[in-house]
């Protein structure tokens, strides 16, 4: 199943524009939908998590049907 990423942050910045479609199993974890990630990201991909709607999703849980983003990690104070 084809999927769109919407990128956040460093990540934008970085140059991978404002988001990434990827081929993820329908029944992917975001672990797993991270790790097919990993060899456009590389290194940007330590820290970040995926998230949904209004919730940061852990790497256990099945991927929702709507809207995916992935976030960096943010810093500052």
């Amino acid at each position: 199943m084809t999927r769109k990423i919407e990128l956040y942050g460093r990540l934008r910045d970085a140059g991978f524009g404002a988001s990434l479609t990827v081929d993820i199993p329908p029944s992917a974890t975001c672990r797993e939908a991270l790790a097919s990630l990993k060899p456009v990201l590389r290194q940007q991909l330590h820290g970040c998590v995926l998230a949904s709607n209004d919730e940061i999703l852990s790497p256990g849980d099945k991927l929702p049907s709507g809207r995916l983003a992935l976030l960096p990690p943010v810093c500052g104070g």
